[in-house]
């Protein structure tokens, strides 16, 4: 395995790690008060990779990234092929260095995955993140 392969195959493992930690925590702290002071369990995967993956693919469209844009619409037909669920995200970003992308765009879906979900992690105080009043 070259450097080059390595780092790409660890920032994927950071990226699926990354997911796992940002799908198991709930998106509001307990005692929020947007949600009545109830908390409010974690958002289902499925959907948060869906709203993820289709801003970035409008993103992507706008651009003109159309290595990205196919990459994403193949996502989305794998998850609306069945009533079966679609592989999970996890084991789809752990395939991604095989996804046969040009270097540039993979490296530029990584980054832009990466700093949106890096968004979630918990910054200190407040726990969780985020506050709503």
């Amino acid at each position: 395995m070259t450097e080059a392969s390595t780092e790409l195959v660890e920032r994927v493992s950071r990226l699926a790690a990354l997911w796992r930690a940002v799908t198991s925590r709930p998106l509001h702290p307990a005692g929020c008060t947007c949600m009545g002071h109830f908390l409010i369990p974690a958002m289902s995967p499925a959907d948060m990779e869906a709203d993820i993956l289709d801003y970035m693919r409008g993103r992507y469209a706008a651009e003109g990234i159309a290595p990205l844009v196919a990459l994403l619409d193949a996502r989305e037909a794998e998850r609306e092929a069945t009533e079966i669920r679609a592989p999970a995200f996890r084991p789809w970003l752990l395939r991604l260095p095989a996804a046969g992308l040009d270097a540039a765009s993979l490296d530029r879906f990584l980054a832009d995955l990466t700093a949106t979900l890096e968004s979630f992690e918990p910054t200190g105080s407040p726990p969780g993140g985020l506050i709503c009043t």
